[in-house]
């Protein structure tokens, strides 16, 4: 029985350290930034066009995280690992009381990883109106940012996977 006992947590611990993993991957998916001095690897080393303009408006907003694939996938693995250890063998209304508990947990798990992932992607940001120089149409843009670009303050817009709004002095 000692020998059984050793299987059983060893099991434990790998499926507690493939829980980690998930976690965490669904945490690094979910911090995901609107911050415009942040940029992204695919967006460095290449020609980007800008433009120069002035600010016309700016509102604090909310933006809100999303879900994805990701986090619904990574939190079902969880719900399935989970639902393993939930009960044994015995029958219930003709099935095995540990598949119920399976896909119980992996839809609970789903649900669970999609909607932590949305709510960890929340922050804080502006959205600005922007008067393009050499252009009769304005344009609107909300990034994520804790320091406000002021109204009438000079800026460029940097266009490239993501637009980047930044303050201007030149």
């Amino acid at each position: 029985m000692p020998y059984l006992r050793l299987i059983f947590n060893h099991n434990m611990i790998m499926n507690l350290n493939i829980l980690f993993l998930i976690f965490f991957s669904i945490f690094l998916a979910s911090c995901n930034t609107t911050n415009p001095t942040d940029v992204k690897k695919t967006d460095t080393q290449k020609i980007t066009s800008i433009k120069y303009g002035n600010i016309v408006s700016s509102l604090p907003v909310k933006v809100k995280g999303e879900g994805s694939m990701i986090g619904a996938t990574s939190g079902a693995l969880i719900g399935g690992l989970l639902g393993t250890q939930v009960c044994g063998k015995e029958l219930i209304a003709g099935a095995k009381c540990e598949e119920i508990a399976i896909v119980y947990a992996t839809i609970g798990g789903a649900a669970l990883g999609y909607v932590t992932e949305a709510l960890l992607g929340n922050h804080d940001g502006h959205q600005y109106i922007i008067n393009v120089d050499d252009s009769d149409n304005d344009i609107a843009i909300v990034q994520g940012n804790e320091n406000l670009i002021k109204n009438g303050e000079r800026v460029v817009i940097i266009f490239g996977k993501t637009i980047r709004v930044l303050p201007y002095s030149g």
